[in-house]
């Protein structure tokens, strides 16, 4: 009972790492992509997350032979995650307002329960359930008071549409990944995965590479998609997939919703960007709801 307990505390701090780096790699990705093509910057970073993973996984730990039919289970799971989602996501946010892609990405926890429940035939408690509604109301306090307002109209219906789609997929992704969890290490799921992304990824982006002068432009914003690979597609990838493996797709997606509360509290230090009173509610009340989710 006790190793469990220090498992399941281990896979938290794992996940609280990882909503650090997602929540800081906002001002990241958005300044290098000020000059570097979106799908550019998206193919250099999933090429550079996949060479970290090879020299990281190759150094500690030993590989499992891929039982051929897995082998099937592994390419979707990697094509869904690393690529339909990405370009979903970036689509989507190019089309809608900032306010409604955020809520909409929001729901992916409640998603990733719903399949949860649905793929793996799993009764979801109650309290996950409740938790999961809290924290996505507390999101939405929080988008609310940044003024980032969400936006009912035709025009933005289709980016709407794409930006749900993205978050059913990363749902998607978060219950293909529990079965192979139990058979390979967190380690080697993240390499298969991402490197079927850096592949995907930068065949889509190879038209916009080839046009791009790249002398014209400054090494820091490479640099930033470098930094961006290695953190938040790497390193984050791995202890998702961690998380996945001992805590179950429900609770490791609730920890998604406290991505946008580091992201405020970051920005109110960083950028001096003042908060709302709806705001503070809405950290509160997401806070309150991953811990509901997680008892």
């Amino acid at each position: 009972m006790q190793q469990d307990r220090n498992r399941n505390i281990l896979s938290e701090s794992l996940l609280f790492i990882v909503v650090i780096i997602w929540a800081s790699n906002y001002p990241l990705a958005k300044y290098s992509i000020a000059r570097l093509d979106i799908f550019v910057f998206n193919g250099i970073r999933y090429v550079v997350a996949a060479i970290s993973l090879v020299i990281f996984f190759f150094a500690r730990s030993r590989w499992t032979p891929i039982d051929r039919s897995d082998w099937p289970r592994l390419l979707r799971a990697g094509f869904v995650a690393n690529v339909l989602y990405q370009v979903a996501f970036i689509v989507g946010l190019s089309l809608t307002t900032a306010g409604n892609s955020a809520v909409l990405l929001a729901t992916a926890p409640l998603w990733t329960t719903f399949l949860n429940a649905r793929i793996h035939k799993e009764r979801i408690a109650r309290l996950i359930w409740m938790g999961m509604i809290c924290s996505l109301c507390g999101v939405v306090m929080i988008i609310l008071g940044s003024g980032k307002g969400v936006e009912f109209s035709y025009g933005a219906l289709g980016g709407d549409i794409i930006c749900l789609a993205a978050a059913i997929l990363w749902a998607f992704n978060t219950n293909l990944q529990k079965p192979l969890l139990s058979r390979y290490s967190a380690s080697q799921l993240a390499l298969i995965m991402i490197t079927i992304g850096a592949v995907g990824l930068s065949a889509i982006a190879l038209p916009s590479a080839i046009s791009v002068e790249w002398e014209t432009i400054h090494w820091t914003y490479y640099g930033a998609a470098i930094v961006s690979g290695i953190l938040s597609i790497a390193i984050s990838n791995v202890f998702w997939s961690y998380g996945v493996k001992k805590l179950g797709p429900g609770r490791t997606g609730n920890f998604g919703n406290l991505v946008p509360v580091l992201a405020l509290i970051i920005s109110y230090f960083t950028l001096n960007e003042g908060l709302l009173p709806i705001q503070f509610i809405g950290v509160a009340v997401t806070i309150a709801g991953v811990w509901i989710a997680r008892q």
